[in-house]
Protein backbone atom coordinates (compact mmCIF):
# COMPACT_ATOMS: atom_id res chain seq x y z
CA UNK A 1 0.00 0.00 0.00
CA UNK A 2 1.20 3.69 -0.63
CA UNK A 3 3.08 5.75 1.92
CA UNK A 4 0.55 8.07 3.58
CA UNK A 5 3.86 11.06 3.69
CA UNK A 6 4.50 10.52 -0.24
CA UNK A 7 1.01 11.35 -1.00
CA UNK A 8 0.19 14.52 1.26
CA UNK A 9 1.21 17.36 -1.50
CA UNK A 10 -0.65 15.41 -4.17
CA UNK A 11 -3.91 15.55 -2.57
CA UNK A 12 -4.72 19.26 -3.30
CA UNK A 13 -3.90 18.71 -6.96
CA UNK A 14 -6.80 16.50 -7.40
CA UNK A 15 -9.09 18.98 -6.77
CA UNK A 16 -7.82 21.46 -9.33
CA UNK A 17 -8.35 18.65 -11.98
CA UNK A 18 -11.42 19.43 -14.42
CA UNK A 19 -13.08 16.71 -15.66
CA UNK A 20 -16.11 17.33 -17.97
CA UNK A 21 -19.34 15.57 -17.60
CA UNK A 22 -20.40 15.29 -20.99
CA UNK A 23 -23.99 13.73 -21.65
CA UNK A 24 -23.41 10.96 -18.89
CA UNK A 25 -26.54 10.52 -16.72
CA UNK A 26 -25.81 11.10 -12.77
CA UNK A 27 -26.40 7.54 -11.94
CA UNK A 28 -22.92 6.72 -13.70
CA UNK A 29 -20.95 8.98 -12.19
CA UNK A 30 -18.69 9.43 -8.98
CA UNK A 31 -20.73 9.42 -5.67
CA UNK A 32 -17.60 11.95 -4.17
CA UNK A 33 -16.70 14.14 -7.31
CA UNK A 34 -19.20 13.64 -9.95
CA UNK A 35 -17.38 12.89 -12.41
CA UNK A 36 -18.17 10.19 -15.16
CA UNK A 37 -17.39 6.70 -13.82
CA UNK A 38 -13.53 5.67 -15.38
CA UNK A 39 -11.42 2.63 -13.34
CA UNK A 40 -14.90 2.14 -11.30
CA UNK A 41 -15.11 0.84 -8.02
CA UNK A 42 -17.80 -0.24 -6.04
CA UNK A 43 -18.12 -0.46 -1.83
CA UNK A 44 -19.67 -2.98 -0.19
CA UNK A 45 -22.50 -0.86 0.13
CA UNK A 46 -22.94 -0.59 -3.41
CA UNK A 47 -21.89 2.75 -3.91
CA UNK A 48 -19.31 3.64 -7.29
CA UNK A 49 -16.91 5.65 -7.19
CA UNK A 50 -13.44 6.70 -9.65
CA UNK A 51 -10.85 4.61 -8.47
CA UNK A 52 -8.96 7.59 -8.23
CA UNK A 53 -11.56 9.63 -6.13
CA UNK A 54 -11.78 6.67 -3.53
CA UNK A 55 -7.93 6.62 -3.25
CA UNK A 56 -8.27 9.76 -2.21
CA UNK A 57 -10.45 9.59 0.71
CA UNK A 58 -8.74 6.51 1.76
CA UNK A 59 -5.38 8.19 1.84
CA UNK A 60 -7.03 11.34 3.92
CA UNK A 61 -8.45 8.83 6.43
CA UNK A 62 -4.86 7.95 8.03
CA UNK A 63 -6.55 6.54 10.87
CA UNK A 64 -9.31 4.33 9.33
CA UNK A 65 -11.51 3.56 7.10
CA UNK A 66 -12.93 6.36 4.94
CA UNK A 67 -16.52 6.86 5.61
CA UNK A 68 -19.54 6.71 2.36
CA UNK A 69 -19.98 10.06 1.43
CA UNK A 70 -23.93 8.08 0.51
CA UNK A 71 -24.30 5.81 2.96
CA UNK A 72 -22.25 7.07 5.66
CA UNK A 73 -20.74 3.79 7.13
CA UNK A 74 -17.07 3.18 6.87
CA UNK A 75 -15.60 2.11 3.90
CA UNK A 76 -13.33 -1.03 5.04
CA UNK A 77 -12.10 -2.26 1.90
CA UNK A 78 -10.07 -0.06 -1.11
CA UNK A 79 -12.24 -2.31 -3.91
CA UNK A 80 -10.45 -3.39 -7.19
CA UNK A 81 -12.07 -1.97 -10.00
CA UNK A 82 -15.30 -3.87 -11.33
CA UNK A 83 -14.29 -4.95 -14.74
CA UNK A 84 -17.57 -5.11 -16.55
CA UNK A 85 -18.90 -1.78 -15.52
CA UNK A 86 -15.37 -0.04 -17.10
CA UNK A 87 -16.28 -2.07 -20.01
CA UNK A 88 -19.55 -0.52 -20.07
CA UNK A 89 -18.47 3.04 -19.61
CA UNK A 90 -16.09 2.45 -22.52
CA UNK A 91 -19.03 1.17 -24.46
CA UNK A 92 -21.39 3.70 -23.75
CA UNK A 93 -19.78 6.78 -22.91
CA UNK A 94 -16.68 6.54 -25.02
CA UNK A 95 -17.01 10.51 -26.60
CA UNK A 96 -17.64 11.13 -23.21
CA UNK A 97 -14.72 9.73 -21.41
CA UNK A 98 -12.13 10.66 -24.00
CA UNK A 99 -8.67 11.57 -22.48
CA UNK A 100 -9.41 10.17 -19.29
CA UNK A 101 -7.21 7.75 -19.09
CA UNK A 102 -4.13 10.05 -18.95
CA UNK A 103 -6.25 11.85 -16.71
CA UNK A 104 -6.33 9.02 -13.98
CA UNK A 105 -2.40 8.50 -15.02
CA UNK A 106 -1.97 11.57 -13.91
CA UNK A 107 -3.55 11.73 -10.63
CA UNK A 108 -2.27 8.26 -9.89
CA UNK A 109 1.72 9.85 -10.91
CA UNK A 110 1.34 12.70 -8.67
CA UNK A 111 1.17 9.94 -5.75
CA UNK A 112 4.15 7.82 -7.32
CA UNK A 113 1.89 4.94 -8.18
CA UNK A 114 0.21 3.49 -11.80
CA UNK A 115 -3.35 3.07 -12.77
CA UNK A 116 -4.80 -0.64 -12.53
CA UNK A 117 -3.76 -2.88 -15.56
CA UNK A 118 -7.49 -3.91 -16.93
CA UNK A 119 -9.07 -4.34 -20.27
CA UNK A 120 -11.02 -1.74 -21.77
CA UNK A 121 -13.42 -4.42 -23.53
CA UNK A 122 -14.52 -7.72 -22.96
CA UNK A 123 -12.73 -10.96 -24.66
CA UNK A 124 -15.34 -11.29 -27.00
CA UNK A 125 -16.92 -9.06 -29.19
CA UNK A 126 -20.71 -7.19 -28.65
CA UNK A 127 -23.07 -8.58 -26.43
CA UNK A 128 -21.47 -12.06 -25.92
CA UNK A 129 -18.50 -10.47 -24.32
CA UNK A 130 -20.92 -8.38 -22.69
CA UNK A 131 -23.23 -11.22 -20.82
CA UNK A 132 -20.26 -12.96 -20.36
CA UNK A 133 -18.92 -9.77 -18.15
CA UNK A 134 -22.66 -9.62 -16.63
CA UNK A 135 -22.85 -13.34 -15.26
CA UNK A 136 -22.76 -14.54 -11.78
CA UNK A 137 -19.84 -17.23 -10.84
CA UNK A 138 -21.79 -18.23 -8.24
CA UNK A 139 -24.84 -19.02 -9.93
CA UNK A 140 -23.38 -18.74 -13.87
CA UNK A 141 -26.21 -16.64 -15.01
CA UNK A 142 -27.13 -13.16 -15.61
CA UNK A 143 -26.13 -11.70 -12.57
CA UNK A 144 -29.82 -10.34 -10.92
CA UNK A 145 -29.92 -7.49 -7.91
CA UNK A 146 -26.09 -7.58 -8.71
CA UNK A 147 -23.77 -6.41 -6.12
CA UNK A 148 -19.62 -6.54 -5.79
CA UNK A 149 -17.23 -7.77 -4.22
CA UNK A 150 -14.08 -5.63 -3.07
CA UNK A 151 -12.31 -8.14 -5.66
CA UNK A 152 -14.05 -6.49 -8.22
CA UNK A 153 -16.24 -9.63 -8.65
CA UNK A 154 -19.84 -8.87 -9.49
CA UNK A 155 -22.59 -11.47 -8.00
CA UNK A 156 -26.44 -11.98 -7.68
CA UNK A 157 -27.44 -11.13 -4.01
CA UNK A 158 -29.03 -14.34 -4.03
CA UNK A 159 -26.05 -16.38 -4.41
CA UNK A 160 -24.69 -14.67 -0.99
CA UNK A 161 -24.02 -17.25 1.09
CA UNK A 162 -24.76 -17.03 4.90
CA UNK A 163 -22.52 -15.33 7.17
CA UNK A 164 -21.05 -14.34 3.32
CA UNK A 165 -18.21 -14.89 1.19
CA UNK A 166 -14.82 -15.73 2.89
CA UNK A 167 -13.44 -16.15 -0.34
CA UNK A 168 -14.11 -14.96 -3.96
CA UNK A 169 -16.04 -17.42 -6.02
CA UNK A 170 -13.73 -16.18 -8.97
CA UNK A 171 -10.98 -18.92 -8.80
CA UNK A 172 -8.94 -16.95 -10.73
CA UNK A 173 -8.95 -14.30 -8.00
CA UNK A 174 -9.81 -16.49 -4.82
CA UNK A 175 -8.96 -13.90 -1.82
CA UNK A 176 -9.57 -14.16 1.39
CA UNK A 177 -13.53 -11.80 1.78
CA UNK A 178 -13.90 -11.93 5.67
CA UNK A 179 -17.51 -12.87 5.28
CA UNK A 180 -18.59 -9.98 2.56
CA UNK A 181 -21.77 -9.78 1.73
CA UNK A 182 -22.56 -6.88 -0.11
CA UNK A 183 -25.80 -5.14 -0.52
CA UNK A 184 -27.24 -4.02 -4.30
CA UNK A 185 -25.95 -1.87 -6.34
CA UNK A 186 -28.57 0.14 -8.31
CA UNK A 187 -25.14 1.60 -10.91
CA UNK A 188 -24.66 -2.13 -11.67
CA UNK A 189 -28.51 -3.00 -11.74
CA UNK A 190 -28.91 0.04 -13.85
CA UNK A 191 -26.17 -1.19 -16.11
CA UNK A 192 -27.51 -4.51 -16.74
CA UNK A 193 -31.01 -3.21 -17.77
CA UNK A 194 -29.30 -0.87 -20.30
CA UNK A 195 -27.58 -4.17 -22.17
CA UNK A 196 -29.83 -6.25 -21.53
CA UNK A 197 -33.31 -5.02 -20.62
CA UNK A 198 -35.66 -7.95 -21.83
CA UNK A 199 -33.20 -10.79 -20.03
CA UNK A 200 -33.72 -8.73 -17.15
CA UNK A 201 -37.56 -8.04 -16.76
CA UNK A 202 -37.51 -12.10 -17.04
CA UNK A 203 -35.52 -12.60 -14.24
CA UNK A 204 -37.79 -9.77 -12.47
CA UNK A 205 -40.89 -11.75 -13.45
CA UNK A 206 -38.87 -15.16 -12.32
CA UNK A 207 -38.10 -14.44 -9.19
CA UNK A 208 -39.34 -10.84 -8.14
CA UNK A 209 -37.63 -8.47 -5.09
CA UNK A 210 -35.61 -9.69 -2.79
CA UNK A 211 -35.74 -8.32 0.81
CA UNK A 212 -32.74 -6.86 1.79
CA UNK A 213 -30.59 -8.59 3.46
CA UNK A 214 -30.27 -8.01 7.76
CA UNK A 215 -26.63 -9.61 7.39
CA UNK A 216 -23.58 -7.21 7.99
CA UNK A 217 -21.51 -6.92 4.28
CA UNK A 218 -18.88 -8.05 5.77
CA UNK A 219 -17.10 -9.40 9.62
CA UNK A 220 -17.07 -7.30 12.71
CA UNK A 221 -13.65 -5.49 13.14
CA UNK A 222 -13.41 -4.84 16.90
CA UNK A 223 -12.63 -1.61 17.84
CA UNK A 224 -9.31 -3.27 19.70
CA UNK A 225 -8.53 -5.31 16.73
CA UNK A 226 -5.11 -4.39 16.35
CA UNK A 227 -4.66 -2.58 12.56
CA UNK A 228 -1.58 -1.35 10.46
CA UNK A 229 -2.03 2.14 9.60
CA UNK A 230 -1.42 3.16 6.49
CA UNK A 231 -1.43 -0.21 5.21
CA UNK A 232 -4.12 -1.98 2.37
CA UNK A 233 -3.94 -5.74 1.65
CA UNK A 234 -3.14 -6.31 -2.18
CA UNK A 235 -5.20 -9.25 -2.21
CA UNK A 236 -9.33 -8.44 -0.55
CA UNK A 237 -8.02 -4.73 -0.02
CA UNK A 238 -8.91 -4.09 3.37
CA UNK A 239 -6.96 -0.77 4.33
CA UNK A 240 -6.20 -0.85 6.83
CA UNK A 241 -5.12 -4.38 7.77
CA UNK A 242 -6.52 -5.93 10.85
CA UNK A 243 -4.64 -8.40 12.51
CA UNK A 244 -1.17 -9.89 10.98
CA UNK A 245 0.06 -8.56 8.22
CA UNK A 246 2.99 -9.54 5.58
CA UNK A 247 4.99 -7.89 3.43
CA UNK A 248 7.36 -8.83 0.27
CA UNK A 249 10.46 -7.97 1.37
CA UNK A 250 12.08 -8.22 -1.88
CA UNK A 251 9.13 -5.97 -3.94
CA UNK A 252 11.56 -2.32 -4.70
CA UNK A 253 8.74 -0.46 -5.13
CA UNK A 254 8.78 1.95 -2.12
CA UNK A 255 4.35 1.20 -2.44
CA UNK A 256 5.27 -2.46 -1.35
CA UNK A 257 3.34 -4.96 -1.46
CA UNK A 258 1.40 -6.43 1.53
CA UNK A 259 -1.46 -8.87 2.59
CA UNK A 260 -3.44 -9.45 5.38
CA UNK A 261 -3.43 -13.11 7.38
CA UNK A 262 -6.24 -14.43 5.27
CA UNK A 263 -5.11 -13.78 2.04
CA UNK A 264 -1.63 -14.82 2.76
CA UNK A 265 -3.30 -18.30 3.85
CA UNK A 266 -5.33 -18.75 0.98
CA UNK A 267 -1.80 -18.18 -1.36
CA UNK A 268 -2.51 -15.35 -3.10
CA UNK A 269 1.13 -13.79 -3.37
CA UNK A 270 2.06 -16.90 -5.01
CA UNK A 271 -0.86 -16.66 -7.77
CA UNK A 272 -0.41 -12.19 -8.38
CA UNK A 273 2.18 -11.02 -10.59
CA UNK A 274 2.44 -6.91 -9.68
CA UNK A 275 -0.29 -5.62 -7.32
CA UNK A 276 -3.31 -3.10 -7.19
CA UNK A 277 -0.73 -0.62 -7.87
CA UNK A 278 1.26 -2.71 -10.45
CA UNK A 279 4.46 -2.03 -7.52
CA UNK A 280 6.04 -5.31 -9.22
CA UNK A 281 5.33 -8.47 -6.74
CA UNK A 282 6.40 -11.73 -8.42
CA UNK A 283 5.16 -14.91 -7.25
CA UNK A 284 8.41 -16.22 -5.62
CA UNK A 285 8.76 -13.01 -3.46
CA UNK A 286 9.69 -13.24 0.12
CA UNK A 287 6.68 -12.67 2.41
CA UNK A 288 7.66 -11.85 5.88
CA UNK A 289 5.28 -11.03 9.12
CA UNK A 290 5.30 -7.15 9.78
CA UNK A 291 5.80 -5.75 13.30
CA UNK A 292 2.48 -3.62 14.56
CA UNK A 293 3.20 -0.17 14.35
CA UNK A 294 5.39 0.23 11.46
CA UNK A 295 3.81 2.67 9.50
CA UNK A 296 4.17 2.09 5.55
Amino acid sequence: SPRLSDSCDAMADLKDIKVPKGDVPEEFCCAASGRPLYYPVVTDQGVAYCYSVLFEMFMSSPMGAPKCVVTGEPINFFPNVCTPLHHFMLDVYKKDLKGRKQIEETIMASHGLKVPSITDAPDEDGDDGFMEDFTCPVSKALAFEPCCLSSGTMVSARSIPPGGFTKDPNRLVACALHGQAPKKSNVLELMIRTKFPSQYKALESKHGSLEPSAQPTCRDFGADEPMHLGVGCDGCGMWPIRGVAYEDVDCRSSTGFHLCQGCYDLGYHKRVLGGRFNQGHMPKNTMSVMWFGVFA
